[in-house]
């Protein structure tokens, strides 16, 4: 019966829309669309419905947004942005200064929860000088100030009409923002709709409406494609490879990547308390991982092979890092000068077994896959690999509380990285921080990490110098397995959209700038 009424939704539902309407889908509702803080609000609906005071865009350039122009103080503290005078929310109140400051407070009255963001430790003070300028004081220098501003969350301005209270962490009245589409309808298990902001700024949609259907099985998004119930897929983990790969041969419809955005990787945990402190395992198992496999054979040629924890064609990532290259031999080598000898098929060392455990999403079906090819090869020099699945909260909480010997991460693609990822690895809430902390150069690595985080975006040659020794240290350490770089997957009907183009982020959708194929 549920499967009869899943065919009966994706069929049927497009009777609701119209020709003028966009029609795509996510596995959950957009939330209650509190810019200031995480889940249940979609990062993708966020930033259709917000906007902050920058704008990252490609090239890694920061762009204007509800500022029109910023200037910074010789000595990196104080940023000072002006904003266009006569500027709407989607409500038609007025977006000045005084509603950038109140939104600023209220995202410092819950600094704790943000306090994984470099910024947020940094902010001294902050006021509207009048209603067109806005000022921004840190407690010393920031490299990824504009940057962090530029994000999905938590530093978007909600109109002062919807407040619920000066503190949002509480609660908001209503999602009321400068983006280019305001929330229009939302009914929760089936689907929200979104219609143009009469007073936004930018190219107005094309659209009269975006429906995003609300569709959590991946097969059942396909599905809704192939019947023509959705119009464009796009986002990470919107579709299977599998499927994407299998689209791009149908010429129905046009299949898109986009830049590179984030590494996926496995972090290796060096913590005193795991048999992985002992670098040469770490370093055994870097050399026995057949990577080439799992390109050609998982990911079908359509990811990168990652040799480094960052793109190089990041700013200040390319540093010509020693890649750990596939070779069993020098995995075993490394082993058996450790003194793991093989006993049986697997290797010991004073009465205790290499047997290591891997920490996965267990829907994640392509996690389960490279973990199991992990496991294979490491089969073949003498390490015995449990494979765990975890739900996803739990998964994440293992990172956070360092109980695993392997286990899945990720950077998180423009604008966090390099400068944002390198800075959550200073406290603990990520799978980087456990993973170091023992680690006999982890107080020299947080230092050059800190003075990364403190210098002054201008100082170009002197960020490439501490870029060099963090990069190479991290390398040497032999924590991270780098996999591949990722992108981000758009399939959509060629008669149906034309000037599609990717956002600068990975949860950035450009659909205010698609227009109808078909008059």
């Amino acid at each position: 019966m549920k499967k009869i009424t899943l065919l009966f939704w994706i069929m049927f539902f497009p009777l609701l829309s119209c020709a003028q309407d966009l029609v795509s889908a996510w596995p959950v509702n957009a939330g209650p669309l509190n810019p200031h803080l995480y889940s249940p609000n979609q990062m993708y609906a966020q930033v259709l419905v917000y906007e902050g005071l920058v704008r990252y865009d490609k090239d890694n350039k920061i762009e204007p947004a509800i500022a029109e122009s910023w200037q910074i103080s010789n000595d990196g503290k104080t940023y000072t942005f002006t904003l266009k005078e006569g500027q709407l929310f989607s409500d038609g109140s007025t977006l000045d200064a005084f509603a950038v400051e109140k939104n600023f407070k209220a995202i410092m009255l819950n600094k704790m929860r943000h306090s994984w963001l470099g910024i947020v430790n940094k902010i001294e003070s902050f006021k509207a000088l009048d209603s067109t300028h806005f000022e921004l004081k840190l407690n010393s220098p920031y490299v990824a100030t504009l940057q962090e501003l530029s994000l999905p969350r938590p530093f978007r301005i909600l109109a002062p009409s919807g407040f619920k209270t000066d503190d949002t962490s509480k609660g908001i009245a209503k999602p009321i923002g400068s983006g280019a589409w305001q929330l229009a309808e939302t009914r929760l298990g089936e689907y929200d709709i979104f219609i143009p902001n009469p007073h936004f700024k930018g190219q107005k949609p094309a659209f009269k409406r975006l429906v995003v259907k609300v569709l959590p099985d991946p097969n059942a998004r396909v599905l809704a494609l192939q019947s023509g119930a959705v119009d464009i897929l796009t986002g990470k983990d919107s579709l299977s490879l599998e499927n994407f790969v299998r689209l791009q041969k149908d010429g129905r419809y046009i299949t898109e990547k986009s830049d590179i955005q984030g590494t996926t990787m496995l972090v290796i945990n060096a913590s005193s308390e795991r048999l992985t402190k002992d670098i040469a395992i770490r370093k055994a198992i870097l050399h026995a991982f057949n990577k080439d496999n799992v390109i050609s054979g998982i990911l079908l040629n359509t990811e990168q092979k990652a040799d480094n924890l960052f793109s190089p064609t990041l700013p200040y990532a390319d540093q010509k890092l020693q890649p750990y290259t596939y070779n069993k031999e020098l995995a075993q080598q490394f082993l058996e000068d450790a003194d793991w000898k093989l006993n049986g098929k697997t290797r010991q060392k004073e009465s205790k077994k290499l047997e290591l455990d891997l920490i996965y999403i267990g829907t994640n079906p392509i996690q389960k896959a490279i973990a199991e090819a992990l496991q294979g090869d490491l089969s073949k020099v003498g390490i015995t690999l449990n494979l765990i699945a975890n739900e996803e909260v739990s998964f994440y909480q293992t990172q956070k509380n360092g109980k695993f010997d392997l286990i899945f991460n990720e950077t998180w693609g423009n604008p966090y990285d390099p400068h944002s990822f390198l800075g959550s690895m200073l406290t603990s809430s990520h799978a980087d921080y456990t993973a170091q902390k023992d680690l006999p150069n982890k107080a020299e690595i947080d230092k050059s990490i800190q003075n990364i985080l403190d210098s002054n975006a201008a100082d170009s040659e002197i960020l490439q110098k501490k870029y060099h020794f963090v990069l190479n240290a991290l390398n040497d350490s032999a924590i991270y397995l780098p996999i591949s770089y990722s992108f981000i997957p758009a399939v959509y009907h060629k008669d149906r959209i034309k000037d599609f183009q990717f956002g600068a982020m990975q949860t950035e959708f450009m659909f205010h700038l698609f227009t109808p194929a078909k008059p």
